[in-house]
Formats: C-alpha cells, sequence, structure tokens
C-alpha cells in the first residue's frame, strides 16, 4: 500500500473531507490531493502532524510494506466497515445523473406549470359566461396532463438512480481516483453550472415583475394572467436550477462535501424532510381543494421554500452541537 492508499485510508476512517484534513494542516486542498494521489510528498513538519492526527507512527506512512498498527486496526471493532465505491460505479453514477438533469428539471417544471391553465379559467369564469364547473373540469384535466408524465418522468429515472441511493444516505469510502473523477467533473461543469444557477436565480426573482404590472391594471383577470405568467417564469427559472444542480450534487455526493457531508447523513434529518414536505403538500392541497381559490393557495410553495432553508440551518445547527 503506498503513502497516497494509507491516507486516503486514514482520512476515510475519521470521516474528514480533504477540506477538513487542509484546514487541520494548514495547506491548500490541493496539496493534500497529491499527497492522496501520490504526486507530491508531505514536507516532514506535515508528516510529523500526519502521524500526530492519525495516531500511527512515520514508519507506517512511509514505508509502503508496512500494515497498519494492531492498536489502531482494532481501535473501533464495533464499527461495519464502509461500503466502497470503485472508480468505474463513479463513473457510471455521474454519467447517470448528467443523463437526469434535464429530464428531472423538466418534471419539476411541469408540476409547477399544471395550475396554471385551471387559474385562467377560474379567472376568465368570473367575467365571461362559462359555467364555473367546466372551468374547473377543463382546469383539472389539463393539470393532470401535466402532472402524470411529471411523475412518470420522477418515477423513470428515480428507478434507474435507486442502486446509488447509498451515496447520498450512508458514509462510504471510495477507492483511489474517485475523488479526482469527481473533481474533474465540477471543473469541466463549473461554468455552466454557474451561469445557469445565477439565470435561474434571477428569473425567480424577476417572477415577480408580471403579477405587479397586471395588480397596477386594477382588473381581476389581467391579475390572474399575472400570476399564470408568474408561475411560467418561476418553472423556467427552477428548470435551470435544477438541472444545473442534479450533476453537481453527483459530484458532492461521491465527494462527500457540502449537503452530502458525513455530519449531514442522518436519518432523523432525512425523516424531518420527508415529513415537512407531504405537510406542505397535503396542506396545499386541503387548502386548494376546499376553497378553489388556486390562485392564492400557490403561495404555500413560496412560503414553504423560505422556512425549509431557516428550519433546515436550525436542524443542522442542533445535530453539530448533538455531535
Amino acid at each position: 500500500m503506498t503513502m497516497g492508499e494509507k491516507l486516503i485510508q486514514l482520512r476515510k476512517r475519521e470521516c474528514w473531507t480533504q477540506d477538513d484534513l487542509a484546514e487541520k494542516l494548514d495547506v491548500s486542498r490541493q496539496s493534500v490531493s497529491k499527497w492522496e494521489g501520490d504526486l507530491a510528498a508531505p514536507a516532514i513538519d506535515k508528516l510529523l502532524e500526519l502521524s500526530r492526527l492519525y495516531g500511527v507512527s512515520t514508519d507506517y506512512l512511509l514505508k509502503d510494506e508496512m500494515d497498519l498498527p494492531e492498536a489502531a486496526e482494532t481501535a473501533a471493532p464495533e464499527e461495519p466497515a464502509l461500503r466502497q465505491v470503485g472508480l468505474e460505479e463513479a463513473r457510471e453514477f455521474i454519467a447517470l445523473k448528467q443523463a437526469s438533469a434535464r429530464p428531472t428539471a423538466l418534471a419539476v417544471a411541469l408540476c409547477i406549470l399544471s395550475p396554471v391553465c385551471l387559474i385562467l379559467l377560474g379567472g376568465l369564469s368570473a367575467i365571461r359566461p362559462v359555467r364555473e364547473q367546466i372551468a374547473v373540469a377543463a382546469g383539472l384535466a389539463v393539470l393532470f396532463a401535466f402532472v402524470v408524465p411529471a411523475v412518470a418522468l420522477f418515477v423513470t429515472w428515480s428507478g434507474r438512480l435507486s442502486k446509488y441511493e447509498y451515496l447520498e444516505k450512508e458514509i462510504f469510502s471510495a477507492v483511489p481516483g474517485v475523488e479526482a473523477l469527481a473533481r474533474e467533473a465540477m471543473d469541466r461543469d463549473r461554468e455552466s453550472h454557474s451561469r445557469r444557477m445565477v439565470t435561474g436565480i434571477c428569473l425567480c426573482v424577476a417572477s415577480a415583475v408580471p403579477l405587479l404590472v397586471c395588480e397596477a391594471a386594477a382588473e381581476e383577470f389581467l391579475l390572474t394572467c399575472g400570476i399564470g405568467l408568474l408561475l411560467a417564469v418561476v418553472a423556467a427559472g427552477v428548470y435551470l436550477i435544477v438541472s444545473a444542480s442534479i450533476p453537481w450534487d453527483a459530484c458532492q455526493m461521491l465527494l462527500q462535501e457540502g449537503d452530502y457531508a458525513p455530519e449531514k447523513k442522518s436519518p432523523l434529518l432525512r425523516t424531518v424532510w420527508v415529513i415537512y414536505w407531504c405537510t406542505v403538500t397535503a396542506i396545499y392541497l386541503g387548502w386548494s381543494f376546499t376553497t378553489r381559490r388556486w390562485d392564492e393557495t400557490w403561495i404555500v410553495w413560496p412560503v414553504a421554500g423560505v422556512l425549509f432553508g431557516a428550519v433546515s440551518a436550525a436542524l443542522h445547527l442542533v445535530h453539530r452541537r448533538k455531535r
């Protein structure tokens, strides 16, 4: 086993990322990456710090033929071995996530657009001699025409990616080369990712403009049209954000960084997210079908999104303090 392989093994044992180790040693992440890739050797002072951090001898780090000391091997015998990700598996995962980005983003956009026709027909029935029952029936038919293919896309790609769910939920180790593969994919996608994210966020922020313009006209139907335009612009923005995020998140999963860092892979946190979004959906559907005010109930989603950020930050803070 080479020094680089030993350093990777020891770092994964501590559940640290390369950034974590770089911060502890006061070096750059690129330096840590070179050490673990056997492209460079740490200086003597850093070698001594590595020895102290990992509780191993410098001889163990320097000599390829030496095995991990028995004390280190048996330090935590009760912990099961981490699942290991191979280079080919990582390459297939990145390719599949890239392929799923646009279909998944389209499915999300279709869900956002699905109530637009219902909202417009509801506004039209207020000024035209159109029976409300007919308008609602036609609007719901269009809604389901959007939602059904969206659900089909979600289910299809969820099934194809199901074998990789552990990358998001479990702490794992990766063979040498996986980290370099993920970094290379992120570097290659960085410009496109930034451009799509900025454009998508700007569209979401600007989506209120049509609503404000139509509201100034002080006509109910124009206000309804403004809501439809708002949802259309939001759908375009979300499409860009989701299609940019999925390939980026795939690399972060392999690197176990950001939202996929080991300390954030808590079953309790995942359960809270499921309960949260199921509750939000139940509130939206209950309010909408009870009042039939689809032109108002859409506000549930932006409010839920803002609250999700606050709840997420609070839970992560509590979880970190407990750890």
